[in-house]
């Protein structure tokens, strides 16, 4: 892991398991990688909500190989409209591991959509790897498991800035008691308030203050998954008001709506 911090992040339950599977690599590559995924929609106008999760995925149509994008760190759900069937293959990288693969800056080519053309990003070889993989039938996990050793044999080195791994770890040990942004604490990473934002916006798509509330969501979707929903929010907020209408911003329902609802749901 690049970073020593519990960074697997949640996406909205999906009514049919089948709908929507997952598979965890193991090490080396979990140090880069968080997950491999597979939606699959059925015939229909369907529409799927995607949530925040400071992550890289590399998404690819398994129906058109060549339909293949990079989908950078956004601050508010995102509904794709799709119509099946279709299958599509994610690779999912944990915070700042897409550096092994893509080591250009994110900030270079990330644009206001969150969505870019894999093919601008790729070098030929492993982008045609992942194609001609595409292509082929087989299972889910027999495909993660191809694609976990194409990747190993693409994983560069990369630098991290140091700055911005105290930042990042800083968030992980006080989300629960509030995020400090003033210069004072910012010092402390050895950056400014405004270089950290420079920084934020370079490597991680987004401004500190969004990585953070992003990263907090995650947090308390994990601790939903896992307590009673009753007053989990009560190490995470201020208050219920203030969780109701933060998480509302962020994933685009309320929290009781995101309990019952499939992120995967059919047109009307």
């Amino acid at each position: 892991m690049l970073i020593n911090i519990n960074d697997d992040s949640l996406q909205g339950r999906v009514n049919n398991p089948n709908y929507y599977i997952t598979f965890k690599p193991i090490p080396p590559l979990s140090n880069w990688v968080q997950e491999f995924w597979q939606l699959n929609v059925p015939d229909g106008q369907y529409f799927y909500r995607s949530l925040p999760d400071n992550c890289v995925d590399i998404i690819i149509n398994l129906t058109f190989p060549e339909d293949a994008f990079v989908v950078t760190p956004f601050c508010s759900a995102k509904v794709f409209e799709m119509t099946g069937p279709v299958s599509y293959f994610g690779i999912r990288f944990r915070i700042l591991g897409h550096q092994g693969i893509i080591q250009a800056p994110l900030s270079q080519w990330s644009n206001d959509e969150n969505v870019t053309i894999i093919s601008d990003l790729l070098p030929k070889h492993l982008l045609s790897a992942l194609y001609n993989n595409a292509y082929q039938a087989m299972s889910f996990q027999r495909r993660c498991e191809i694609i976990s050793q194409i990747l190993l044999g693409n994983i560069g080195s990369s630098e991290v800035d140091r700055r911005l791994i105290r930042f990042i770890l800083y968030c992980d040990r006080s989300i629960t008691s509030g995020i400090d942004l003033s210069n004072k604490q910012c010092s402390e990473f050895g950056v400014s308030a405004r270089h950290l934002r420079r920084l934020t916006s370079q490597y991680l798509g987004l401004s500190p203050r969004e990585f953070t509330k992003v990263f907090r969501f995650q947090k308390i979707l994990r601790a939903m998954n896992m307590e009673s929903f009753v007053d989990v929010w009560a190490y995470y907020y201020y208050d219920q008001p203030h969780f109701n209408r933060e998480f509302k911003n962020i994933s685009g329902v309320t929290p009781s709506e995101f309990r019952t609802m499939s992120a995967l749901y059919k047109a009307d």
